[in-house]
């Protein structure tokens, strides 16, 4: 074997070196690509999950608001009544 051959020779073990390697890191990539997406699956049904429970918290939040302001507004009502109903016992 010449020089030449040699040569020719180390730069296809070289090509078919970096091929392989370059193989094997999209392996891996595709490998993380994978777990990433999921990952992103679990992480989208945690955040699904999460909305739905703060959505039913606000919810239970805003019936009690609404249920306090009524009672308010009960209470207000029978006292406006009382009142009206002394002064028309005091006008008598």
């Amino acid at each position: 074997m010449d020089l030449k051959d040699k040569i020719v020779g180390l730069a296809l073990a070289a090509l078919i070196a970096l091929v392989g390697w370059n193989l094997k890191e999209t392996w891996n990539m595709k490998e993380q690509v994978f777990k990433l997406q999921q990952g992103q699956e679990v992480l989208s049904k945690q955040i699904k999950k999460n909305t739905n429970f703060v959505k039913q918290k606000l919810k239970q939040l805003k019936k009690k608001q609404n249920n306090k302001n009524i009672e308010k507004q009960i209470k207000k009502n029978n006292k406006k009544k009382k009142n009206k109903k002394k002064k028309q016992e005091n006008s008598e």
